[in-house]
């Protein structure tokens, strides 16, 4: 079920923290009978960020942190959750090759330079990257599980299409510019351009910005991305048009729109997005009853089930 593998991204990473060295530190929660500590959490969070690009340093306030490890934790308790659901059918969530497949998932972990600096850093261990690399396993079974016990997901999915259409808005242009410091120099630039001279050339001539190496581009973007004066200019225009000088702080620019999309995308392009979030939607409650009917025993005060934003 590859479809669902960006929104069930951040619950595989918990399996990782199973075998991360011992059980040392405070035992923070119970999930029948397997027990998630301190330590466990803290290695959890320091995974999740690195994969994530988060920045741990740069919080540095007890109350944020907090409210960070107690929503890991909730992660990891539904992971772990999961994981009994299916025991004693491993070989039906496992594939035939796993070893294999793990063996190289791990081999390719080291090689990468950053990864390997990591995790010796972190102290990960290779159970905990096999713990890591099989939770994809359960998490994607689980998630057919919860597919398969929704019939009328096209159905459903339609419907919710239908009623939620404006949230499927496309309005982007894709555009280059040209880039000076001189109002003189880019009105000599536009005129040449438009006696023949090509827009990518003059682009890499007398651009002043990074784009100039690619002859302007600036790819695909839509509203909200650009300051005001460029973005109001850019989506004036139709494809294959020129701007007049456009004067920004960042100086001048003369814009040319390729290809613009506005409307409402199709429900065939946006089908299995749409098929992932009742998905999701429905698995929030089934997780719930997953918990509950496996047991969940909170064993500190400071973690409680309870988030609090900071």
């Amino acid at each position: 079920m590859k479809k669902y593998a960006a929104m069930i991204l951040a619950i595989i990473l918990v399996f990782s923290f199973a075998a991360c060295g011992d059980k040392a530190g405070t035992d923070l929660a119970k999930v029948g009978d397997e027990v998630i500590t301190s330590s466990e959490l803290d290695q959890y969070v320091e995974l999740y960020a690195f994969v994530q690009g988060m920045d741990l340093t740069q919080i540095t306030d007890e109350k944020s942190m907090k409210y960070i490890k107690s929503l890991m934790l909730e992660d990891m308790i539904s992971m772990e959750a999961m994981k009994q659901h299916f025991a004693g059918k491993e070989d039906e969530v496992l594939p035939e090759t796993v070893d294999e497949d793990l063996q190289k998932f791990i081999d390719d972990s080291k090689a990468e330079e950053a990864v390997k600096s990591f995790l010796e850093e972190k102290k990960i261990t290779d159970e905990a990257l096999t713990r890591f690399y099989l939770s994809q396993y359960y998490t994607t079974a689980y998630f057919d599980e919860i597919e398969a016990g929704m019939p009328n997901l096209e159905a459903d999915a339609k419907a919710y299409y239908e009623e939620n259409k404006d949230s499927f808005a496309v309005d982007e242009v894709t555009a280059s510019h040209i880039l000076v410091d001189n109002e003189e120099l880019a009105k000599e630039i536009l005129d040449k351009i438009k006696a023949g001279a090509k827009f990518e050339d003059m682009a890499k001539e007398y651009g002043t910005d990074g784009t100039k190496d690619t002859g302007g581009s600036l790819g695909t973007f839509g509203r909200g991305k650009m300051v005001k004066e460029f973005e109001d200019a850019a989506f004036a225009l139709e494809p294959g048009q020129l701007s007049d000088v456009v004067k920004t702080e960042w100086g001048y620019h003369i814009i040319k729109v390729t290809d613009k999309n506005q409307g409402i995308k199709t429900y065939d392009e946006v089908a299995e997005s749409v098929k992932a979030t009742l998905v999701s939607q429905e698995s929030e409650g089934k997780i719930k009853e997953l918990r509950d009917s496996i047991g969940v025993e909170y064993l500190t005060k400071e973690y409680t089930g309870e988030i609090k934003e900071s």
